[in-house]
């Protein structure tokens, strides 16, 4: 499913030198995983994790607000940089090496799975 040789292939023929692919996604949340390559043909590896905190309904969930803020307090903890987006989103991202790359991915879908569907 995740293959960081192909990625890395992908972004040097990338106009943009980078490759994004979502892994997985809910209406709270969306796991993805990205390579940048620099002008010296370096390549850097992310997971990115993006939670929607105000739905296109408009209606407010509260406990979902609260898990959400839950999976944002242990990204952080893991070294995740947070930022506000357009349209009530957070975004949390981290850079990993190309051998950690698949652990961290399952490491995040699994604790934010453990605690928003406990």
């Amino acid at each position: 499913m995740l293959n960081p040789e192909a990625l890395v292939k992908e972004a040097k023929a990338s106009k943009h030198r980078e490759v994004y692919r979502t892994l997985d996604s809910s209406l709270s949340y969306r796991i993805g995983v990205g390579v940048r390559l620099d002008s010296s043909e370096n390549y850097s590896f992310f997971i990115e994790v993006l939670f929607y905190l105000c739905p296109a309904s408009g209606s407010v969930d509260l406990e979902t607000l609260d898990k959400c803020l839950a999976c944002l307090k242990e990204l952080e903890k893991r070294g995740y940089c947070l930022t506000c987006q357009d349209g009530g989103c957070i975004s949390c991202e981290a850079t990993v090496s190309i051998e950690r790359v698949s652990e961290e991915y399952f490491a995040v879908r699994s604790l934010i799975a453990n605690i928003l569907n406990p």
